[in-house]
This record gives C-alpha cells, sequence and structure tokens, in this order.
C-alpha cells in the first residue's frame, strides 16, 4: 500500500488522456495491450501506443474533429477502440460508446438523442446499414478498409501524420455513457474525466492495480464497469489489457494468465457449472477427494480468518488438498489470479464461496453508470460475502426512509444528456443521486443490496417481493441456468426457467428418456423434476415467496433479443413482452 500512495503522487493531469502519458512515460516498455492475430496474441508498448495514439490525434484535428464533437464507436473490444477513445480524450472531444448488441431501433435513438457528428464502426455494418438513413453525420471512420460507395474514412490513414504534441484539451464532458435500459429507453450519462479519475482513485486504495498486474478484457468497452476497470484503471497504472470474448475465453485465460479479472457474476456461474459438470463425470473415488478437498480448504480459510492457531498437520493437509486437486481448477483460469473482480448484477454468494475455496477471491462491488461507476467495493484483504463491499473514500451513501440509496460525490455524473427534467427528477434537493436500488449499510460500513425499486414485485395481496433473490436461488440448481420470476398484481408466483440443456440431456440418458430436446421439455417427468428442484431451492422462503407455476423455455434469454443487458443482466420489461402469451 505504500508503493500504491507514492504512485499516486506521480499522477497529476486532470484528463484521462494526460494519466495514460504519464504511465507511459514511467512505463515505457511495459506491454499497454495485447490483442490476437491469426490466433496468437500481438503487444504493443505503452510508449508506441503513446506514440500511436498522438499520430491519431494528428489526423482526427486534420478530418476536422474538435473540442465538444461527439463521436461514437461501434465496435467490439479491439486496440483501434482504446487508440481512438485515448485521441478523443486529448483532443477534448466527447466519446458516444454504443453496445454491439443494440438492435437496429435502439442505435439509431442511441445515435441521435447524443446528436453524434462521427461514427466510427468495426464490423458491424448491417446494423448500420439498417439506419444509416436515419441519421445525420459528417463522417463514417471503419476500423477495417473496405470497398464501398460511400465516402468512408479509414482508420489506419490516420496516422499518416507526425504526432500532435500540444497539450491535452479538457472539455466539461468527456463521455456520454447511454445506461443498459433494463426499464425503458437507455438514458445518457455524462461523465467528466474528473468522474473517472475520482473513481479510479478512490476505488484502488481498496483494490490496488500496479504496473506488473495483466487482465484478460471481454466486457464491452460500452460498458461503464470495463471502461472504468478494465481499461482506464489499467492504464493509470502501467498494467497490461489482453483483449478477449466470451467465445474464446476459456482458450485465451490459459495464453494470458491474467493476474486480475474483471466479470460479471453470470460468467462466474457458467465457471462454476462447468467445473462441477466435470466433476460430476468422474469416478466416486474423484467425486469425493474434491469434495473433501473443498472441505479442508473452508475449514483453513476460516481457521485464518479467525487467526486461529493452525496445527502443522492441517497445514499439510491444505497443501496436500491444494497440490491434488484445487490448483489444477486453478490453473485452468490462468493460475496466476490474485483476485476477480464482480459487478453488474447481485452475485450470489454461494458462488463466491466456492470460488474462496478453489483460492480464487471474488470482490464484490455495486455502482451504475451515473456515478462512474464504483459506489461500494470489498477490499481485497477484507472482504465480507453477501454484501457489495464498503463505500469508497469521497463518496457519500444515505439510505432514505423508502430504503433507496442515495449517492453524492465527485464521481456522480454531470446528468443525463439532452434530458433536463430527467436529470433534475434523479436528484434530491441536497444533490444526492437517487440510485433506484434498495439497501443497507451494516455496522462495519458494508453496503447490501436488497433490489431495484422498479423490480420489487407488488403481489395482489400486498405482498413486497426482490425476484432477484428468488432467481439466484432457483439459478442454484444444476437444472436451471436461468430464472425470472413474476407476479405483479398477483395472487402468487410464476417463473420463466431456461433449463440447463447439457444437465438435462445427461438426466435423460441416465433415465433411459430417449426424446428429441423439444419433446423432453415438454416430457411430464420432466416437469416433475423441475418443481423438485424448486421446492428445494425455495424451501426456505416464505409461503408468499414460493412459485406455484413455471414454464419451461426452449432457449437461452439473449441480448439479440435485447433480453439481457450487456453485462447479462435481465431485461425485464422486454422478456414479459417477448413471453406475455405464456405469462
Amino acid at each position: 500500500m505504500v508503493k500504491f500512495k507514492r504512485r499516486v503522487t506521480m499522477l497529476n493531469s486532470a484528463t484521462i488522456f494526460g494519466r495514460f502519458e504519464e504511465a507511459a512515460l514511467l512505463y515505457p516498455q511495459n506491454i499497454a495491450l495485447g490483442w490476437k492475430a491469426d490466433g496468437s496474441y500481438q503487444t504493443i508498448s505503452y510508449k508506441k501506443l503513446l506514440a500511436e495514439v498522438n499520430r491519431c490525434v494528428a489526423g482526427l484535428k486534420k478530418l476536422g474533429i474538435k473540442r465538444g464533437d461527439k463521436v461514437a464507436i461501434f465496435s467490439q473490444n479491439r486496440p483501434a477502440w482504446v487508440k481512438l477513445d485515448l485521441a478523443l480524450n486529448k483532443i477534448g472531444a466527447i466519446t458516444v460508446p454504443i453496445h454491439t448488441t443494440l438492435s437496429p431501433k435502439l442505435i439509431s435513438y442511441t445515435l441521435s438523442d447524443c446528436g453524434a457528428d462521427y461514427l466510427a464502426i468495426g464490423d458491424l455494418f448491417s446494423k448500420y446499414l439498417a439506419v444509416k438513413d436515419q441519421l445525420n453525420l459528417k463522417k463514417v471512420i471503419t476500423f477495417q478498409r473496405i470497398e464501398w460507395q460511400e465516402d468512408l474514412v479509414y482508420f489506419g490513414d490516420l496516422f499518416k501524420e507526425e504526432p500532435d504534441t500540444s497539450e491535452p484539451i479538457e472539455s466539461e464532458f468527456c463521455t456520454i455513457i447511454y445506461t443498459s435500459g433494463t426499464t425503458g429507453n437507455p438514458k445518457g450519462a455524462m461523465l467528466s474525466n474528473q468522474n473517472f479519475i475520482a473513481n479510479i482513485e478512490a476505488a484502488t486504495e481498496y483494490v490496488p492495480y500496479t504496473s506488473q498486474d495483466v487482465f484478460l478484457s471481454f466486457l464491452p468497452l460500452s460498458h461503464v464497469l470495463e471502461r472504468t476497470g478494465g481499461y482506464y484503471a489499467v492504464l493509470f497504472f502501467g498494467g497490461a489489457i489482453y483483449f478477449s470474448d466470451r467465445q474464446t475465453l476459456a482458450e485465451d485465460i490459459k495464453k494470458v494468465k491474467p493476474t486480475v479479472l474483471v466479470s460479471v457474476p453470470r460468467i462466474f456461474e457458467r465457471v462454476h457449472d462447468k467445473v462441477m459438470d466435470k466433476v460430476r463425470q468422474e469416478p466416486d473415488f474423484k467425486q469425493k477427494l474434491f469434495f473433501n478437498s473443498l472441505k479442508i480448504a473452508r475449514q483453513y480459510i476460516s481457521a485464518k480468518n479467525q487467526d486461529s492457531f493452525l496445527k502443522p498437520i492441517f497445514k499439510i493437509n491444505y497443501y496436500l488438498a491444494d497440490k491434488a486437486v484445487l490448483r489444477k481448477v486453478r490453473n485452468k483460469l490462468g493460475g496466476r489470479l490474485k483476485y476477480t473482480i464482480s459487478g453488474g448484477a447481485s452475485l450470489n454468494p454461494s458462488v463466491a464461496k466456492f470460488f474462496e475455496a478453489l483460492g480464487i477471491k471474488i470482490l464484490e462491488g455495486y455502482g451504475l453508470t451515473e456515478t462512474s461507476p464504483i459506489i461500494s467495493v470489498n477490499p481485497v484483504n477484507d472482504y465480507k460475502f453477501g454484501t457489495v463491499g464498503k463505500v469508497i473514500p469521497g463518496v457519500e451513501v444515505k439510505i432514505a426512509d423508502d430504503k433507496e440509496i442515495l449517492v453524492r460525490g465527485p464521481s456522480v455524473m454531470k446528468g443525463y444528456y439532452n434530458n433536463p427534467a430527467l436529470t433534475q427528477d434523479s436528484f434530491t434537493r441536497e444533490g444526492s443521486f437517487k440510485t433506484g436500488d434498495l439497501g443497507y449499510l451494516d455496522q462495519e460500513g458494508y453496503l447490501t443490496i436488497i433490489g431495484r425499486k422498479k423490480e420489487m414485485i407488488v403481489t395482489s395481496t400486498g405482498k413486497n417481493i426482490n425476484p432477484v433473490v428468488l432467481e439466484n436461488a432457483l439459478q442454484e440448481s444444476k437444472y436451471i441456468s436461468q430464472a425470472m420470476v413474476v407476479g405483479e398484481r398477483q395472487k402468487y408466483l410464476s417463473a420463466l426457467l431456461v433449463p440447463d440443456f447439457a444437465e438435462l440431456k445427461i438426466y435423460a440418458q441416465a433415465n433411459n428418456i430417449k426424446l428429441e430436446l423439444f419433446e423432453l421439455l415438454k416430457y411430464q417427468p420432466i416437469s416433475d423434476l423441475i418443481q423438485k428442484e424448486i421446492n428445494n431451492q425455495l424451501k426456505d422462503f416464505p409461503d408468499n415467496e414460493q412459485v406455484k407455476k413455471f414454464v419451461i423455455l426452449d432457449k437461452e434469454f439473449s441480448e439479440e433479443r435485447e433480453e439481457l443487458t450487456p453485462t447479462l443482466k435481465l431485461r425485464r420489461e422486454k422478456i414479459l413482452d417477448n413471453y406475455r402469451t405464456l405469462i
């Protein structure tokens, strides 16, 4: 921690580009970015990245981009995303990231709402073609050289000028990030350089980053969690960012061997499920060895946390369990993870405890787009399961009478772009941002989220029910992959359930059920199995929180159908629309 505090005093720039530039001067030979080309990773150093960004600045200025211009980026994660964003930041232009999974309708809405002047686009032309006639853009920049009838600007041609050596220009705000839109149209949060810088400096008091850290980036840079925790914060401290995606994550994590991973709960849940699936396919003696190793690890961790005296034989047992089982699982995740960070949605404590026993810390945090995003996070050596950690330094959290979480501090947004009325409604008279989330602070200062105001179900009997808690419990079943609980103004709760299709097939084979998947989902014994799982997972919940009816779906909730946000949270209104006849 002493080294970390000394490091912060070296960073004085008021802009994101300036902070990156200072890190590049301190660590010129460190790897800044890594990306795959022909199946293997290529890298670029901080020194070279800085030079390329400054060339990009000169090219953008020649193109006519200036302070205050809005430039939308519609692309998957790639080095060009970072180069363009840093160059725009130096100019004082405004980056507007667009989620790649948005429908043409929402893409058009976002670009029109922010009044984008320019659009930079990756290999997503079909979506762009669907909306281009509705837009009024000065220029379209392409990350890939293509032959086309329009006057496109190839991104690579922007690097032909000599590097720009001028001082960075600070704008009133540096980006407009549109919310995930779980309820209604996305809203454009205006965030400044200082919002991000204050957020990173405060959060890294609890979760320190270093110049030796290696990050595997697979969450979209269009989302504020990855933008802050997996991009800006890494480059501020001289760390390395390697790009991946969810499709090749298992393969890439072995190649990169990251020390830190920023993720969302759904990814951890999938890893947990895959590990357990693999274990259940092993012979009985190997299964017993695995679960016994977990038991030894949990006892060992509990004793350490309580500062209990550890007998030598106990240390030996843990060493053997770790060597025989636990380390092998960690190696499949690269083998070097110091900790992982989870945000964007609620993490099931049982999943966090599972990873802790394996030797991987999951530090759950909480925040919103409007707060840059981190409000609280579990400190790396003082974490508490079931909470989203301690409120970061400089941020003030109050709990309103209705349990809504209210936030003030230097990382809170300036407001919603093009919507002063909504901005005013989103703040209290005292200037606190109304998060829309419900929670409480315990005596030790840890924050716990108990639900979102707009997601709370009020039954016809007047009971207030948090569906997320029930959904997390249901998803602990190996046969249930996704769940959405419904019941607004109804006498009882129902659920839309996506089964774990692989587990159902295993169950069918073990019970000599020879049916195709679509037939299997309608087979009464399968319904009975799911009902048994529901009863078991919800056995500790009161009667009014029991799921009385359910429907088994034949496909997962997806981003492509706008049923999930980029951080894989449920878009409840959209799911309700898609399955209204079933409900």
